[in-house]
């Protein structure tokens, strides 16, 4: 039997139907034929064989150089081709990898690859006293799941605009809402609360559902939804009335999924997001636990993004009034132990300062002066959340950051036209650049499942939008003042 195929010594038979040089012979035939590529050790965690999968995925000419060779030659050779881009110190990489051997740990996982195959790999304690270790590649079926899943969201995120398809917004602030939503839930995971609802599964689902918090809205005419000033006593009950409706929507869509947590949940957010902690929110009163923590959550995370966005009856909130405002009504519409949750949240990401807003940005028109600090507080907050290696709220950041630059470039251009500005031609072309490049490394990061952004990026963020707003931007300021005009936002 060829070296690369010898069994540990000590193992059982491989369970072919006979025994010796023919059944070793065929048994070898097939380790070689498989498409899962499989690595062992000895009772040293030196290496005992390999078949020709294992060279094909992990991209091994010479894998035959290994053989006898203590296992961390393996891993150090890994590290310095790249394999291993999160790792850390290769020396602590190294060590933790062979202490949970030492300690006969079973461990299954995934490793992207820097040619962005994903793979995943098993490693299987042996009764010998070895360890063997399983790749299969999983790059088209992972790739798969998650453009369902990116389809999905966009599915979500349609329906959330088509129900205030006047609003130009409502795409970035469904993605905040739904950022905020999972943030807070993950925090709650983190402190232990509600530990037989709250799991990374739950996480996923109410983040996303919660960008259909308010699609009953579809339903509410646009004197009410667009009013200026306050409301009636029959437009408000008008308005309340689109938890019912949204919920109701929700749910018949649901009855076509058989089952779908992403409707279920989401129309339980719908329903119950506008009810408040101490029984005095509507549509039904429902006071305390007796509010789903879906709908409690949201709750927050709605509040909080209203009052920092303008609206066409107010200007934007600080982050500082808003928190002061929503500290007033814990215990009344927000349940304290969300509430905590939520605040944490608030004040971690407040931590990190990629760039500060300065009065030397402005252009002079209020509305494009306040595109950029949200970028710039965007910005930020992926920061902050790199920082916390949280992959997922990195990407749901990254989507916020690729629909609002969008949004942006072309509230900027429609303006800059209006006003004959005459580079328009060229800050298109530049607007173009810097969009494709975030689209870029939205599908670098999604699709080669990169656990973090690194400095290099978050530095190039970081100066071209200072270097764009205080060089590009500001020569366009003596020809825009007094011409933008608010675009019509609903409540």
């Amino acid at each position: 039997m060829p070296e690369t195929l010898a069994e540990p010594a000590g193992q059982p038979s491989l369970g072919t139907s006979g025994s010796g040089p023919a059944a070793e012979a065929a048994m070898a035939e097939v380790m070689q034929a498989i498409e899962q590529g499989h690595i062992w050790l000895d009772e040293k965690f030196l290496v005992s064989g390999y078949n020709k999968a294992y060279e094909k995925l992990l991209g091994l000419s010479d894998a035959g150089r290994f053989l006898g060779r203590p296992f961390p030659e393996v891993l150090r050779h890994f590290l310095e081709q790249g394999e291993f881009f999160d790792s850390g110190d290769p020396a602590d990489f190294i060590a933790t990898h062979m202490l949970s051997m030492a300690r006969r740990e079973h461990w299954r996982g995934e490793r992207v690859r820097p040619n962005g195959t994903i793979l995943s790999v098993t490693a299987t304690p042996l009764a010998s006293g070895g360890y063997v270790y399983s790749y299969l590649d999983i790059t088209r079926e992972t790739r798969a799941l998650e453009e369902v899943r990116r389809n999905a969201k966009a599915t979500v995120v349609a329906i959330a605009n088509f129900s205030e398809h006047r609003d130009t917004h409502t795409g970035t602030h469904v993605l905040r809402v739904a950022r905020l939503v999972g943030q807070t839930a993950r925090q709650l995971h983190r402190r232990g609360r509600f530990a037989a609802l709250i799991d990374e599964a739950f996480i996923d689902y109410v983040s996303t559902a919660s960008i259909l918090h308010d699609v009953g809205k579809i339903t509410i005419p646009d004197r009410i939804l667009f009013k200026p000033g306050p409301l009636t006593d029959a437009e408000r009950n008008a308005m309340q009335q689109h938890a019912i409706a949204g919920a109701k929507m929700l749910n018949q869509a649901g009855l076509l999924m058989q089952y779908s947590r992403y409707m279920n949940i989401g129309a339980e957010i719908a329903l119950t997001h506008h009810e408040w902690h101490d029984g005095s929110g509507y549509p039904h009163g429902l006071a305390g636990d007796d509010i789903p923590v879906s709908g409690r959550i949201c709750a927050l995370a709605d509040v909080f993004d209203a009052l920092t966005s303008r609206r066409p009856y107010k200007m934007p909130w600080s982050t500082e009034r808003a928190i002061a405002q929503i500290r007033q009504l814990i215990g009344t519409q927000f349940d304290p132990v969300i509430a905590e949750a939520f605040l944490e949240v608030i004040e971690e990401r407040s931590k990190v300062m990629l760039v500060r807003w300065t009065d030397s940005m402005s252009v002079g028109n209020e509305h494009i002066d306040e595109q950029h600090r949200i970028l710039i507080d965007t910005i930020n907050q992926l920061a902050s959340a790199e920082i916390q290696n949280d992959r997922t709220i990195v990407a749901m950041i990254i989507d916020e950051l690729v629909n609002y630059t969008v949004f942006h470039f072309e509230y900027e251009e429609q303006l800059l036209e209006a006003a004959n500005y005459p580079d328009l031609a060229r800050h298109r072309l530049i607007h173009r650049g810097f969009e494709k490049w975030i689209k870029e490394l939205r599908e670098e990061f999604t699709y080669h499942r990169r656990d973090q952004l690194g400095e290099r990026i978050l530095g190039f963020l970081r100066d071209w939008l200072r270097d764009h707003i205080l060089g590009e931007d500001l020569r366009y300021r003596p020809h825009i003042d007094g011409l933008a005009t608010p675009s019509p936002e609903p409540r």
